[in-house]
């Protein structure tokens, strides 16, 4: 029997609460975790359950590679699945079917109670519509770690709720994911390259990024941030992919690359080795960003330039996952994502109404906060003033540490002593009522340290327990 985790729990409890006749009764449940918490877990529970009550259940997916991945799955739960699914002969007799979109719409649709859509954030096809209409009396559940389409639509046309499993900022505090450093690299010019389908166009974007600085940047950043670290890269098209492939390995670092087309048992020896180690880079192309699990890998290099939030946030969930010895997630971003999406780990609202499409940001608006390899905190601007620097949250000590900055330019200009900041920055608190942390003050300690006439290591320890912090 597989062990639940609290969170999975409490969503399965809620999921069944929507559909319950006597409390909601809802039809259409949509239900949102992020990425590497198990939500395969939690639908596959809910499809033991529901066997429990003789409910005949089908599962829909996008893609091939997931079917096997779930079938084995549901093995785990004692649920014994059929497969709809290219070639593969069906077995009708079975109570529970997993298929892909592409095959359940050439075939005799089967018999269902529940229908389950996992990464539903694909459910926009005529395809998936149709399956409301061929199962008016069944209740469906769509799964996905992001609960928006490409066009920024969201799904309130299909569901009747969004039940929200969590934070992102839950998921790391209580050790379920692993925090992320945001690694920015040479920020591409986007500007001349045509938006078909509310994404980049792919053959211009190709080309683009298959440009001299930003493919050695691509390497260079590996050196720079994540040598030696077992790291998934995101590019625009095969032959993208394979160029980053021979740049990795003319620097003597075992890579190799895959995609759709890689065959089945090619891509399975590709993927055994990346596990294994024996690969440290695997490029792709569309084909890791979902249902592909590896723990221990520790980085992910964003070489594809996408519109889509669905899919930036799908690609950093590949290094998030917790593995023995992994204490954090690295995401070297080469493609601009940070001027599109944001900060990588940042919470976000998500409702069924979805959010309107948010243009890329100005070159001159002040966007991001960030840290430069001295472990200075700084405002970035524009994109040349982020390169090479570590994209952190915008938190309201990081807000603070700003205004920190600002004092110590102020103290240094005027000759005065470095501590004279931190005497400034404390009378700032205490004016918009605020107090002193440990946070604030573990960062000024490092910052005076570095610089000349740095306080003696005494007089810290002295503040820290007048303020109550040791």
């Amino acid at each position: 029997m597989v062990e639940l985790r609290p969170y999975q729990t409490n969503g399965i409890r809620d999921i069944f609460d929507a559909w319950n006749p006597l409390t909601q009764n809802l039809m259409n449940v949509l239900f949102q975790m992020p990425t590497g918490t198990g939500k395969t877990t939690v639908f596959s529970e809910i499809v033991r359950r529901a066997r429990l009550k003789e409910k005949k259940v089908l599962i829909v997916v996008h893609r091939k590679e997931l079917v096997e991945q779930i079938v084995e799955r549901l093995f785990c739960f004692d649920v014994d699945a059929g497969i709809i699914s290219g070639a593969i002969p069906p077995d009708a007799t079975k109570e529970v079917q997993v298929a892909t979109i592409q095959s359940l719409s050439k075939r005799e649709y089967s018999v269902a109670d529940i229908v389950i859509i996992d990464e539903c954030h694909h459910a926009k096809a005529s395809t998936y519509k149709k399956l409301w209409d061929i199962y008016p009396k069944a209740r469906f559940l769509g799964v996905t770690a992001t609960p928006i389409r490409m066009s920024g639509e969201g799904f309130s046309d299909l569901f009747d709720t969004l039940i929200n499993s969590g934070q992102l900022s839950y998921f790391v505090e209580h050790g379920y994911l692993v925090k992320v450093k945001h690694f920015v690299g040479v920020t591409p010019d986007l500007s001349s390259i045509k938006v078909k389908m509310n994404d980049y166009a792919q053959d211009e974007l190709g080309e683009l990024m298959q440009d001299k600085e930003l493919m050695a940047d691509l390497v260079e950043s590996y050196h720079k941030r994540a040598e030696g670290k077992k790291m998934i890269v995101f590019a625009v098209n095969i032959e993208h992919s394979q160029q980053i492939v021979e740049e990795y390995c003319r620097e003597g670092i075992a890579a190799e690359h895959i995609d759709a087309n890689t065959p089945k048992k090619e891509r399975e020896q590709i993927l055994k080795r990346f596990r294994k180690g024996e690969t440290l880079v695997l490029s792709n192309v569309d084909i890791v960003s979902e249902g592909f699990d590896v723990p221990d890998c520790e980085a992910v290099q964003l070489a594809r330039p996408t519109k889509s939030l669905a899919l930036f946030l799908q690609q950093v969930g590949r290094c998030m996952r917790p593995s023995p010895g992994k204490e954090e997630g690295l995401v070297l971003d080469n493609a601009g994502l940070w001027l599109e999406h944001g900060f990588c780990q940042q919470d976000r609202i998500w409702t069924l109404e979805g959010k309107k499409k948010r243009k890329r940001r100005e070159s001159l608006e002040p966007v991001f906060v960030a840290m430069d390899q001295d472990g200075i905190i700084r405002e970035a601007y524009i994109p040349q003033q982020v390169e090479g620097m570590e994209l952190i949250e915008l938190t309201q000590e990081t807000e603070d540490l700003l205004v920190f900055e600002s004092f110590l330019v102020w103290a240094l200009d005027k000759g005065h002593k470095p501590i004279s900041a931190y005497y400034k920055f404390d009378e700032y608190l205490v004016n918009v009522n605020r107090v002193l942390n440990l946070i604030h003050l573990r960062y000024i300690q490092n910052r005076l340290t570095k610089l000349p006439d740095s306080p003696k290591e005494g007089m810290w320890y002295h503040i820290k327990k007048d303020r109550g912090l040791i």
